[in-house]
């Protein structure tokens, strides 16, 4: 029988990529490029699914989010901070509109807790319905035909996201962030994973993005993208799983009510805001907490060093796991 591994996750060896992919210059042949993606989405794809693995994935995913949300910002002409996307996603007032920044935010959250389940097993319509909701209506009639020319193509996992996000690009051009959550869906569908990561959304650049527009062929640099993207994931999901142990270990010490649901809140969001997702009740439970001891509950964790506020200011702080 197997045995769940019991050394400490401090112990574990960083799953990183051997020195070579990244000592030499950048592939600038197919054949390089995809080796070199195909090993980082390798590795990345074992972190993900391996049966003992302590990744706290939800968390990761919407670390990755908010960075993707920087990268599309920037192609869109905004250079912002991660700070900034925070506050405009999570201190706006329920109605009120976010602003580009906070739209952009809100968007890769939503396409990438699309729930994909297993590609053989789940309606086609289960998450395409989801997919569209996100879409303006022009799109939204021609994304079956977009999903299913990509997963019916006999090429790489790549080249199949590449050929979604061509159709995207060439058809509406100011689209790039869909065009960019859609190639990691078809990608993600490849790898049978449960929800799409945002790989090609980290480091697909404004360039690449025109150079499809002109019918270039963009291959080579969406190799190099996603295995830069997944290196980065793979190092973020190795620091994430030692956090969210510590912050796993602690947890017996608290003795506030609800603090075990907390504990699951803090990690699977990127920031918590505890006047609206600890008070008046913890956010995916019914626990009601008070807004004293929410804000008890943080520093406590602050305390104990699993938790870090984010944002330095008085008031309207948010924090994450440290």
């Amino acid at each position: 029988m197997n045995q769940p591994l019991t050394h400490a996750q401090d112990a574990l060896p960083k799953p990183i990529l051997p020195a070579w992919v990244f000592d030499h210059q950048t592939p600038d042949c197919l054949e390089g490029a995809a080796f070199s993606s195909g090993a980082a989405l390798s590795l990345l794809h074992v972190l993900l699914s391996g049966p003992n693995s302590a990744v706290p994935v939800d968390l990761l995913r919407n670390r990755l989010a908010l960075r993707a949300a920087v990268h599309g910002c920037k192609i869109e002409g905004r250079g912002v901070t991660e700070a900034e996307l925070r506050d405009a996603y999570l201190l706006t007032v329920p109605g009120d509109a976010m602003g580009p920044d906070g739209d952009m935010l809100a968007f890769w959250r939503a396409g990438t807790a699309i729930s994909l389940g297993h590609r053989r097993s789940l309606p086609e319509t289960g998450w395409h319905e989801r997919l569209q909701a996100l879409l303006l209506e022009d799109m939204q009639v021609l994304l079956p035909d977009w999903i299913a020319r990509a997963e019916e193509a006999g090429a790489n996992p790549i080249a199949k996201s590449v050929l979604v996000l061509t159709n995207i690009v060439q058809s509406f051009p100011r689209q790039e962030a869909v065009a960019l959550l859609c190639a990691d869906i078809i990608l993600a569908r490849s790898f049978g994973w449960a929800r799409p990561l945002p790989l090609f959304g980290l480091y697909v650049s404004r360039k690449a993005l025109r150079a499809v527009t002109n019918g270039e062929d963009v291959r080579i640099a969406c190799h190099n993208a996603v295995t830069r993207a997944a290196q980065d994931a793979i190092r973020l999901a190795h620091d994430l799983a030692r956090r969210a142990a510590h912050l796993r270990a602690v947890a017996p010490k608290l003795r506030t009510k609800g603090s075990q649901d907390a504990v699951r809140l803090f990690l699977s969001e990127d920031a918590v805001l505890p006047s609206t997702m600890l008070s008046p009740v913890i956010r995916g439970s019914n626990i009601p907490m008070t807004p004293r001891s929410a804000r008890r509950l943080c520093v406590r964790l602050i305390e104990l060093g699993v938790v870090r506020e984010l944002t330095g200011r008085a008031t309207f702080r948010l924090y994450g796991v440290a």
